[in-house]
């Protein structure tokens, strides 16, 4: 059987088609290695934080599985009421996404303003740390001292006062009026600069101002104590 061999122009313009597919091939390559060089090096955020929400929440499923005590909240003076916030706030951060956290001390500080560091009536009667209102006279409540018939509000009652804190993180992380304290926590976590988005927390017109001074207190105290 004859077999008919490529002439030198076939040869020529079969080799230059393998030439043109291989730098094609070798392009691509190069190509895919430095987009993979890229996302090593320069990971796209978005990516980053999805996959480093979606690890969170694989966490916290595992430890809500194991079912922690919540703390007792016991004090007697500011520096033991500031230990058991951070125990609290530690308990309540176990089973919190770190992108939903709040700051310690801005939680400290708005409780020790809100509460006189836990001494209020609010505080002792009803375990509410930051005078969160309700609007329903269903729910567990007190009044104002002299206010016997429902004003339309109350001051809402908790069954522990770190269940007092989870509803305040809950509410800083859903509640429309604190839109502008999300958005500025993804930039930073300075409790002083996040304090001052919290305008409609209090009817109070210098309220950052003056939970940003109770900050300092609880840093002075934790300085001198060693915490």
């Amino acid at each position: 059987m004859e077999i008919n061999m490529p002439n030198k122009k076939e040869r020529e313009h079969i080799l230059d088609i393998t030439w043109f597919y291989a730098k094609i091939v070798f392009a691509l390559t190069i190509f895919g290695l430095s987009l993979f060089a890229v996302g090593t090096y320069y990971p796209n955020q978005k990516t980053v934080v999805k996959i480093s929400n979606k690890i969170d929440a694989v966490y916290v499923n595992k430890i809500k599985e194991m079912d922690l005590q919540e703390p007792d909240f016991i004090y007697a003076n500011d520096i033991q009421f500031v230990k058991v916030m951070h125990k609290c706030i530690n308990y309540i951060n176990f089973t919190t996404p770190k992108n939903l956290r709040v700051p310690y001390e801005m939680i400290i500080g708005q409780a020790a303003l809100e509460s006189g560091w836990g001494t209020s009536r609010f505080s002792t009667e009803g375990n509410n740390l930051f005078g969160i209102r309700t609007w329903s006279k269903d729910s567990p409540h007190l009044l104002l001292i002299g206010v016997k018939k429902w004003p339309g509000w109350g001051v809402k009652v908790f069954t522990s006062k770190c269940n007092s804190v989870k509803y305040y993180i809950d509410l800083l992380n859903n509640h429309n009026a604190y839109k502008e304290f999300r958005e500025l926590r993804k930039k930073t976590k300075d409790p002083i600069e996040l304090i001052k988005t919290l305008d409609k927390f209090s009817t109070t017109k210098d309220y950052d101002i003056r939970v940003i001074r109770v900050i300092g207190e609880i840093r002075t105290l934790e300085k001198k104590n060693e915490l």
